[in-house]
């Protein structure tokens, strides 16, 4: 049986800590070794992972402050043992079945090098329930099985293929998404375990919810991956905002009120119309429709705000961002050969702290 080792990071998340903590102990099958990254915590985060390590020889702590997801990751299966690293975060609620099942594809007759677990939510309110429904992929439709890539909160992969693949990108905020897509271009042994669940509680309010869009958004720029339909929003954003411009500005520009309200009725009203009222039918609770229509709305505005920060950082820093993309993608082993091939070109290498000593052989 292979060893199994789970990585998370964790940044001022005592409580999240705590329910993922709570959850590893009702494992059915334990890892051999449980490992936090913590990027600078200050508030009660720290206690309660050394607590957690005193009742559980197998939870190890490493610091490391100012570290990113990206790099918090990486240290972990630098220094994790086990032949096959198992990711998760924190927030998280681990089905006591989750760890057997996403490891059982490494072990069996399939001998798979990455498999992509599942989650669903986990909502403690109305509103928490909505905004899963309404923003979490297989909540309301089944995913596909060859076309569904995994977060970072469920997944697996063995310690080889990471190396291979040229670890876990960290130029960026969020790592999970180019790390699948580098997976992919490998064409490698994957296996969808839609049966390893982990539970995960949706933000709890708008403010929360903009946030985390916003985050998402500004990494979307700095790698301009699965922007079609950010880009598609903007547009329509755009078109309103020079609406209500003329509309205030010039002239003419009442004529233009019956135009405005036509336009944002098919644009921001009818567009989320068929998801809103499944989710309201899925709930069963009329407010759930505006809710949801609310939700649709603060994710759109955050993740294109996010985006368009992204992209003007990604113009001042091309070095960073296009570099960066172009040499994880295009890399094999890791960071040293990459910079071997960039000096043969004749251009500067990019500084990364994720260079570690390439693999013999």
């Amino acid at each position: 049986m292979a060893s199994v080792s789970i990585v998370t990071t964790v940044l001022n998340d005592a409580a999240g800590c705590g329910v993922l903590l709570d959850s590893l102990a009702g494992q059915v099958r334990p890892p051999d070794e449980f490992i936090v990254v913590d990027g600078g915590s200050t508030d009660g985060t720290l206690c309660v992972i050394r607590a957690a390590a005193r009742r559980n020889p197998r939870i190890h702590l490493i610091e490391a402050p100012g570290a990113n997801i990206g790099e918090g990751r990486n240290i972990g299966i630098e220094h994790a043992r086990g032949q096959i690293i198992a990711s998760t975060d924190t927030g998280c609620r681990l089905d006591p079945h989750w760890l057997e099942r996403i490891v059982e594809p490494f072990e069996d007759q399939r001998k798979a090098e990455f498999v992509a677990g599942f989650y669903r939510i986990d909502p403690a309110t109305l509103l928490e329930r909505v905004i899963g429904m309404s923003t979490m992929r297989g909540a309301l439709d089944p995913v596909c099985p060859e076309r569904f890539n995994p977060s970072g909160r469920s997944m697996a992969f063995t310690k080889s293929l990471w190396e291979r693949a040229g670890r876990i990108p960290q130029f960026l905020a969020i790592d999970d998404t180019l790390f699948d897509a580098k997976i992919r271009s490998m064409k490698v042994r994957w296996v969808f375990a839609g049966d390893a669940i982990v539970y995960w509680r949706p933000r709890g309010t708008f403010r929360a919810l903009a946030r985390q869009f916003a985050f998402y958004g500004t990494s979307a720029g700095h790698t301009r991956m699965f922007a079609e339909s950010t880009l598609y929003n903007i547009r329509n954003l755009t078109l309103m905002l020079l609406l209500v411009a003329a509309v205030l500005w010039a002239d003419w520009g009442l004529w233009l009120s019956p135009v405005i309200v036509a336009v944002f009725g098919y644009l921001f009203v009818y567009t989320y119309h068929r998801k809103s009222y499944r989710v309201m039918r899925a709930i069963g609770d009329r407010r759930a429709y505006f809710l949801a229509l609310a939700v649709q709305w603060t994710v759109m505005l955050a993740d294109a705000l996010g985006y368009l920060k992204g992209t003007l950082e990604r113009i001042a820093d091309p070095r960073r961002y296009r570099d960066g993309m172009n040499g994880y993608m295009r890399r094999s082993w890791c960071e040293k050969g990459f910079s071997h091939q960039r000096q043969q070109a004749g251009k500067p290498v990019p500084h990364d702290r994720a260079c570690v000593t390439a693999p013999k052989g």
